[in-house]
């Protein structure tokens, strides 16, 4: 899950209104291919511009790095954002 956290913060353009005390908690669906099919904000302290942004990073993170092992593919799986990360 390291390298989809990795993909994911190499895409999310974080915005001015985001402070080092920022986090949002998202719920991302995917494929088996690593295809991403849903993003849901579980929790975010920070503002629509903050959501949006992390929204738009997963999406652009599309299609997620997949485990060597395929054994360990999640579906669903959780993520958090803080810009201090």
């Amino acid at each position: 899950q390291y390298a989809i956290a990795q993909k994911v913060r190499r895409n999310w353009a974080v915005p001015a209104s985001a402070g080092p005390e920022t986090r949002c908690s998202v719920r991302v669906t995917q494929l088996p291919g690593g295809e991403v099919v849903g993003v849901n904000i579980i929790s975010c302290n920070g503002d629509d511009a903050v959501v949006r942004s992390v929204e738009a990073a997963v999406w652009a993170a599309s299609p997620l790095p997949l485990p060597a092992d395929p054994s360990l593919f999640e579906r669903s799986l959780s993520l958090e954002f803080a810009p201090t990360e």
